[in-house]
């Protein structure tokens, strides 16, 4: 790619308004099966299973657990945009359309992460919505709970983007979710508290990094957490830079843009 490119409000508007548009026009595929999940969850792990465990902390397990649910719709969705938006585009030819439009790198990259991250944020919102169907909650801390929620999306995003990139197959498209993400995301923490599990299980635990998130937006929906809040901000925006800047370069190299 050129380096000449300045910078192009409508063209940056289009294409965002493009990639939002994508995913919104398909709610059968991008939104109403991840919230269905979500839903299953509540019933079967929440009430059915919730039904014979004490309360964790003074609330109830499908309280305790809905941090988890709405991380796991927050990461899947800002991931799975980005990545499904870049494969395709780059597969059917529609990504020299954006090649070839004036705006700028860091424009292409917000494009695609802002669409990613508004993506996430609806799936979260939704989970939440759906956990008003069965129990009543409030917010203990708004501002942590939106801090986490926005630097989780843009580290998600910009590894959709590295993963979008990347991936030659559907198969590769598919590894980082199905070995990486959804591994990490059920050993974060989701559904159990460290002194519920075996200490490798527990070791194992704080080891993961999305343990820390899990912990983060929890503190952040219900006032408890295990571990440190301020260090878990420290990471998420150290690692959302670092890969934010990580995009950028690929995107500037041109790295697979053109298969």
């Amino acid at each position: 790619m050129t380096n000449n490119k300045m910078s192009n409000p409508v063209g940056f508007y289009t294409l965002l308004k493009r990639e939002f548009w994508r995913f919104f026009k398909i709610p059968n595929n991008t939104i109403f099966p991840q919230l269905i999940t979500a839903a299953f969850f509540m019933l079967v792990f929440g009430i059915a299973l919730g039904a014979h465990i004490k309360e964790i902390n003074g609330i109830s397990y499908l309280l305790f657990i809905l941090p988890g649910l709405y991380v796991q719709n927050l990461i899947n969705g800002s991931y799975m945009n980005a990545s499904g938006s870049l494969f395709v585009s780059r597969h059917f030819g529609n990504m020299q359309d954006v090649l070839v439009s004036p705006i700028s790198h860091h424009q292409m990259v917000a494009a695609y992460l802002l669409s990613s991250m508004a993506r996430g944020f609806f799936l979260g919102i939704g989970t939440l919505a759906i956990a008003l169907l069965f129990t009543s909650f409030s917010i203990s801390h708004f501002w942590v709970l939106l801090a986490y929620s926005l630097l989780t999306a843009i580290l998600f995003s910009c590894c959709g983007i590295i993963i979008g990139l990347w991936s030659r197959s559907w198969e590769q498209l598919n590894i980082f979710i199905n070995f990486v993400v959804t591994p990490l995301t059920f050993l974060g923490g989701v559904f159990y508290t460290l002194d519920m599990v075996p200490s490798s299980v527990a070791l194992i635990t704080r080891l993961n990094p999305v343990f820390y998130v899990v912990d983060g937006i929890r503190y952040g929906m219900l006032g408890i957490a295990s571990g440190s809040i301020a260090l878990g901000l420290v990471f998420l925006a150290a690692a959302s830079v670092i890969l934010y800047l990580a995009v950028f370069r690929l995107v500037k190299n041109g790295y697979n843009l053109k298969v």
